[in-house]
């Protein structure tokens, strides 16, 4: 590699050279176009700091380790974050066991995964039965926004939106009350 200069001047070459592979590289070791971003940004700021001590010839090898292994530490580190939030749930489930009769949690269990068997069955039935429906249902109802907001992302006027959650919801019912109706009565 030519770089024009010494020390921080040959920054400039640097990373006009290597920004997109370093990028690529980020993006592959974290699977996330924001955090690729962020990781990329950090080693080229670590870069720049440490500029007047960096060997040129060596830049190339340098950029993509360390952002090989930022990635792999925010993964791990993030992986930490919800083995934490686990083991504090596992915590309360443990508090609540001592309580409950070990029965009467599994049926409650089981009782939680078929609602949400449901839910996601119903969700699946209305994408395939209109996309249209299940963009509004879901931003809507799951999202909570405004349905004056949600007309207006669709492109569709307010008094139409209604018409088509309206649609939806009595689709819904004809198709999913009689199963509703079993779970709530177990």
């Amino acid at each position: 590699m030519r770089v024009e200069g010494t020390g921080r001047s040959a920054f400039a070459s640097i990373y006009e050279k290597y920004f997109k592979l370093t990028y690529k590289t980020a993006l592959r070791y974290s699977g996330n176009h924001h955090a690729a971003e962020e990781l990329t940004q950090s080693v080229f700021l670590k870069l720049y700091v440490h500029m007047e001590h960096a060997k040129v010839d060596a830049v190339k090898p340098w950029l993509l380790l360390t952002v090989k292994y930022m990635a792999l530490n925010q993964g791990r580190d993030r992986a930490r974050e919800y083995l934490t939030e686990d083991m504090e749930s596992s915590a309360d489930l443990f508090e609540e066991a001592e309580e409950q009769d070990p029965q009467e949690m599994f049926l409650k269990k089981m009782h939680e995964r078929q609602f949400g068997k449901l839910v996601d069955d119903i969700f699946a039935a209305l994408y395939r039965k209109n996309p249209r429906w299940y963009e509004a249902v879901t931003i809507t109802y799951v999202l909570g926004k405004p349905q004056k907001e949600v007309a207006e992302a669709m492109g569709i006027t307010l008094e139409v939106l209604h018409s088509m959650l309206y649609r939806a919801k009595n689709w819904i019912r004809k198709n999913y009350r009689e199963e509703y109706d079993r779970l709530i009565d177990a």
